[in-house]
């Protein structure tokens, strides 16, 4: 188990690495301004050519760099030098490395508990009856984005007119915080408090998906996005840790705090996570929001311009002229928008339609995500799979290792065929097959027992992981492209100005339905295994996600292509 861990952590820093560092650049530029969606297009439709990079060896200037390299006679736009490039932007190497170190320990604290809260909340005593842990379950999870529902939109306010940087900073420390709280949990209501305060004070993902936007441009957007997924899907250690009393006897087995509080190490170790994460960034990540570099950098002229000059001129002289020339060079600093209504009613018809097809795809993936762990862990007696933490706790390991590999290379491969929307509409396809062929593993597991002797050692227990991984690979594949897609083309969809706060929306609906999914999905699970009656069985809650995934394909036509990135175009 210990060595598996170590190839995680070990393939996880050498990909990253030879990702970022691919013709990378050492140093980003916050003076520089993105090149926007808008402008991108159309500059692609006046060029009459593919706009898209090629393979034809040029030298490249980095879109990011210094403003005090000044070709008088050469110099060409932010627009104009990105089209004549042959090859995507270089993203900014420093930059993506720390934000991509943050981002992980963000949802290494949103999926920790996924292996093991079903034993925990057993631990708890809540009732006899095991049908009833899936509602509680539900529960646990759905406080966290409930709680992030209420407070989404406010942080990517804050961001607008504070900054990136400082929401970031406060999220990563809340998110230490609550998971030591929530390892120290002995009872249910703790664990719901723990999780709740999580939620409040943790609004990165939208801040996040802002900063991406504002240090990346068209051209190698759909790559920097694609860290998000892998980042989501890597947090998967919990079971691993979880009881090192029992788990790793030689270590912690006369330890008499882990005794009694089980599941606090893969808690300390996501609060741990997420401390490092902290520290990194107070140190290293800048700040992208342009509007706040803007009154920085006014502020500090202001202030070196206030003391009397030895020349003669008074400070109020060189104050005047300090102010004109900030007021001609420097764009104006926009207020945030400042209610949440107008906050959605300002960011436009495309970011809304985006933003919904998200959301519908964001719940019935959380309600997958939340019904996958109690179906596996559930007794065979009652539909389930009967599987151990141990065994789940591989599975969603070699499920992460999956991700890393499709969103690293084979994602950056295949988007240079096709482009975000084609791509997120073959993964709603995908998921609509896997969601409705995962409950017939149940089936497969009896057909195991009477035709090879044991489904729990053998070459039977190698047939049933073939089995079930060919179905959930499938899924974590039609994952990537679909999350990557989506959150490229939400950003492309903001106005100038609005990026923040239409990350903030999207981060505020992802919460809300990713705060009902999970109560939603326990429930019905928990229902399901009281009824023996096909389809209202464990069938129930799959064939429902189906459904919803194929409406959610249908709802994808309704975004315009001119948001989509990557593929050929002609």
């Amino acid at each position: 188990m210990n060595v598996q861990q170590n190839e995680i952590s070990k393939s996880y820093t050498d990909s990253l690495n030879s990702y970022l560092n691919d013709d990378d650049i050492d140093e980003f530029n916050p003076h520089q301004r993105r090149l926007s969606h808008q402008t991108y297009q159309s500059l692609r439709s006046t060029d009459g050519s593919s706009f898209l990079p090629t393979t034809t060896t040029t030298t490249n200037t980095p879109y990011y760099q210094d403003n005090n390299n000044n070709n008088d006679d050469d110099e060409m736009d932010d627009e104009e030098s990105l089209l004549t490039t042959s090859s995507p932007t270089p993203l900014p190497k420093m930059q993506m490395f720390i934000i991509s170190i943050m981002l992980f320990s963000d949802p290494l604290t949103s999926t920790i508990l996924l292996p093991f809260i079903y034993f925990m909340l057993k631990d708890f005593h809540l009732s006899d009856d095991e049908k009833e842990i899936g509602t509680y379950a539900g529960w646990i999870t759905s406080v966290f984005f409930l709680a992030q529902f209420c407070t989404a939109i406010l942080w990517g306010r804050i961001s607008d007119r504070y900054g990136r940087r400082p929401v970031l900073l406060t999220g990563l420390i809340g998110n230490s915080i609550s998971s030591c709280l929530f390892g120290l949990s002995r009872n249910l209501w703790w664990a719901v408090c723990a999780r709740a305060f999580c939620g409040i004070v943790n609004g990165n993902g939208g801040v996040a998906r802002s900063m991406i936007s504002e240090i990346t441009d068209a051209t190698n957007r759909a790559k920097a996005f694609s860290i998000f997924g892998f980042c989501w899907g890597i947090g998967m250690i919990g079971g691993f840790l979880c009881k090192p009393a029992e788990h790793f006897p030689s270590l912690f087995g006369n330890s008499a705090f882990f005794i009694k509080y089980p599941y606090f190490l893969p808690c300390f170790v996501s609060s741990l996570g997420s401390f490092v994460g902290y520290l990194i960034g107070f140190f290293y990540l800048k700040e992208s929001n342009p509007t706040v570099i803007a009154r920085q950098q006014q502020q500090q002229q202001q202030d070196l311009y206030s003391y009397p000059k030895n020349d003669g001129i008074t400070a109020h002289q060189e104050d005047n002229e300090t102010t004109a020339l900030l007021s001609t060079n420097s764009s104006p600093v926009k207020k945030s928008v400042t209610h949440p209504m107008l906050a959605i009613m300002a960011i436009g018809k495309t970011s809304v339609i985006t933003i919904a097809t998200y959301s519908l795809f964001a719940f019935h993936a959380m309600v997958f995500d939340e019904v996958l762990p109690l179906y596996f862990a559930a007794p065979t007696h009652v539909g389930g799979l009967g599987s151990t933490a141990q065994e789940l706790a591989k599975m969603l390991s070699i499920c992460g290792l999956w991700q890393l590999l499709s969103q690293f290379y084979i994602f950056p491969w295949i988007n240079k065929r096709y482009d975000t929307l084609d791509l997120t509409r073959c993964a709603l396809l995908l998921f609509t097959v896997s969601y409705f062929f995962l409950p017939e593993l149940s089936t497969y597991r009896e057909w195991l027992i009477s035709h090879v002797g044991s489904e729990t050692s053998g070459k039977g227990l190698y047939l049933l992981r073939a089995g079930y991984l060919t179905l959930l690979l499938t899924r974590i594949f039609g994952n990537c492209l679909a999350f990557t897609g989506l959150m490229v083309m939400v950003s492309n969809s903001a106005a100038e100005g609005m990026l923040g706060t239409v990350n903030g929306v999207l981060q505020s609906c992802l919460s809300f339905v990713r705060a009902f999914g999970p109560t939603v999905g326990g429930t019905l699970w928990s229902l399901s295994l009281k009824n023996s009656t096909y389809p209202f069985d464990r069938h129930l809650v799959y064939y429902l996600i189906a459904l919803l995934s194929f409406i959610n394909w249908i709802q994808s036509y309704w975004i315009p292509r001119s948001l989509a990135l990557g593929g050929k175009r002609h």
